[in-house]
């Protein structure tokens, strides 16, 4: 493992890649770049065989505040497997004016596999917040995705969160293509309502039979499912569509 902090202009980069080069042990290759004040998802390796690793995304700095911007770049050679993890949650806090944005590119090259197990991404009274997913997949990719917004810290109103979600096959053909862009309006009759908490688990690659996990289950035309749900608070998401996306 390899990691190195040349100084970036603003903002923080944290790559991730990881490819299998020979039976004894997968090639792992960290790197976290920018200022030093800027805060950052630190890499942390776990475990790693012959071909997978399990990394933590350790948090490196306060975050998010007004102005952060963070990146993160995960790449996954063929036929390699890697899990990432987040020992907590993230909040946004009140930016006084100010915006935040974080960003997230993975690329999946053939029969690689991707399980990132995101934690609670709260959006305080006051954020101002961009949230950007990109994926590209190779043939027999796969990949498992949690992610969870919670609309406001407890008893109090949500800022504002902005997200993109882009996933395409490696020849450019679109898998889910989605923009939401919420704040306190949001929280209304026929839009979300009381709903403070947007779960979602996106799955690609693995075949779920349709009478598996049927709550909030979306089967996207071109292969792939995303489950949602709304709820009031965090630990009333249910936990059987990570569940389906995981196994088998």
């Amino acid at each position: 493992m390899t990691t190195s902090t040349p100084e970036l202009a603003s903002g923080s980069l944290t790559r991730v890649r990881i490819g299998a080069v020979d039976g004894t042990r997968v090639r792992v290759e960290t790197d976290m770049t920018g200022p030093a004040t800027a805060p950052a998802l630190r890499p942390m390796l776990l475990a790693s065989d012959a071909r997978s690793a399990r990394i933590s995304l350790v948090p490196d700095g306060a975050m998010l505040l007004a102005g952060d911007d963070v990146t993160v770049e995960v790449e996954v050679g063929e036929g390699a497997s890697l899990t990432l993890v987040e020992p907590a949650g993230t909040v946004a806090y009140d930016m006084d004016g100010g915006h935040a944005s974080w960003s997230v590119a993975i690329t999946l090259a053939t029969n690689a596999t991707l399980v990132w197990a995101g934690e609670p991404f709260v959006v305080s009274a006051g954020a101002d917040v961009t949230r950007d997913t990109r994926v590209t997949l190779g043939p027999g990719a796969r990949l498992a995705l949690r992610e969870t917004l919670v609309l406001g810290r407890h008893g109090e109103r949500p800022g504002r969160v902005r997200t993109t979600w882009a996933a395409h096959e490696h020849d450019g053909r679109p898998l889910l293509v989605e923009s939401l862009d919420l704040d306190a309006s949001s929280l209304a009759p026929g839009l979300l309502g009381s709903h403070r908490v947007l779960a979602s688990v996106t799955s690609f690659g693995r075949d779920v039979p349709p009478d598996v996990c049927p709550e909030g289950r979306l089967d996207l035309e071109r292969g792939g499912t995303l489950w949602r749900h709304l709820a009031d608070e965090t630990h009333e998401v249910p936990t059987e569509p990570w569940e389906c996306a995981t196994t088998g």
